[in-house]
């Protein structure tokens, strides 16, 4: 699943031991996977011989998407919006 894909389905996550892996370079098409539980650690995982780096937890990413939805003045912001967000603040804050 792409990584817009699966921050499309943002809404759905509940379960908040729930971690979010996303293949290198980050990009809205890279290659995501969430990993339930989350693991002790951030070292990569492997699944279906691809390669996975520790992204965000869903409950930081969906904290995130609602703040930056009442960021924009009360505008719905576009799912783009909101990947190109998480990955800014995955590579730099996180």
């Amino acid at each position: 699943m792409k990584l817009i894909e699966l921050v499309e389905q943002a809404a759905g996550w509940e379960d908040d031991d729930t971690t979010i892996y996303v293949s290198k370079p980050w990009t809205i098409d890279a290659e995501a996977t969430l990993v339930c539980p989350a693991p002790d650690e951030t070292s990569p995982i492997e699944r279906d011989g691809r390669v996975y780096h520790y992204f965000l937890e869903t409950f930081i990413a969906r904290e995130f998407q609602k703040d930056y939805a009442a960021s924009v003045e009360g505008r719905d912001a576009s799912t783009l919006q909101v990947c190109e967000w998480l990955i800014s603040y995955a590579e730099n804050d996180a």
